[in-house]
């Protein structure tokens, strides 16, 4: 199912501004966020902090681990010990990583958990590196089931909006699924009977098009995620 939104952009982009203000708002979560840690107004490492508050420090330029990005080493090891608290979550919750970049993926159990989430009925909200490319990355970003929302500096609110207008058309995507009387196919067409009114969807280039002005502006919307969840059924 086409579930899992990944927020892409340049650094200093605000993508970590972004998930974090959007997460806060559900009571049902498991994940992390990533902050800045901060001496003297200097940067000095990245601490990541889970749904339960709980925090380690996963980089500083005061540890002599192995692994380095830029000026930074990287505990593995602060990463991994937070894997089974984040790891653990109900059908309810969103999931959520701040972020999928080069610093945590020297963790293979991070990896691991990301795929967990992926591949989960549960919808989940993700920041990924837009600088940093390798082999991992670039499955995930060649995957079906993924919404991406490229950010920049100006458009940073209407993303915000759009990001949680998604979960919320995700949320009732899983409703539609569960309710296939409300479709009627025939041919390349199908009707689709919404909370709101009948939608009209037509297969064209092997996807679904749907005449919702949700969709119109965005190319996706409820009705075209669960018409190719069920098409594909």
């Amino acid at each position: 199912m086409i579930k899992n939104i990944l927020i892409s952009g340049v650094p200093k982009s605000g993508k970590s501004t972004l998930l974090d203000k959007v997460v806060v708002d559900f009571q049902d979560r498991v994940g992390f966020v990533t902050k800045e840690i901060r001496v003297d107004g200097q940067r000095t490492g990245f601490e990541i902090q889970t749904h339960l508050g709980n925090k380690v420090v996963l980089a500083s330029v005061d540890f002599t681990t192995l692994n380095k990005v830029s000026k930074y080493f990287v505990s593995v090891e602060n990463l991994d010990s937070m894997i089974p608290e984040i790891s653990k979550f109900t059908d309810k919750d969103l999931l959520h990583i701040d972020e999928i970049g080069q610093m945590e993926l020297f963790s293979e159990n991070f990896k691991g958990l990301v795929m967990k989430y992926l591949d989960s009925k549960n919808a989940f909200l993700a920041t990924i590196s837009q600088v940093y490319r390798d082999k991992f990355i670039d499955n995930i970003k060649s995957r079906k089931d993924v919404i991406f929302v490229e950010l920049t500096d100006e458009s940073r609110e209407p993303k915000e909006e759009l990001v949680r207008l998604l979960i919320k058309k995700i949320e009732k995507a899983k409703k539609y699924i569960t309710e296939p009387d409300r479709f009627t196919r025939k041919g390349s067409t199908l009707e689709m009977r919404s909370e709101h009114d009948a939608r009209n969807l037509i297969l064209q280039n092997g996807k679904w098009q749907c005449n919702c002005n949700f969709f119109k502006q965005n190319k996706i919307c409820s009705h075209s995620i669960a018409t190719t969840e069920l098409m594909l059924d």
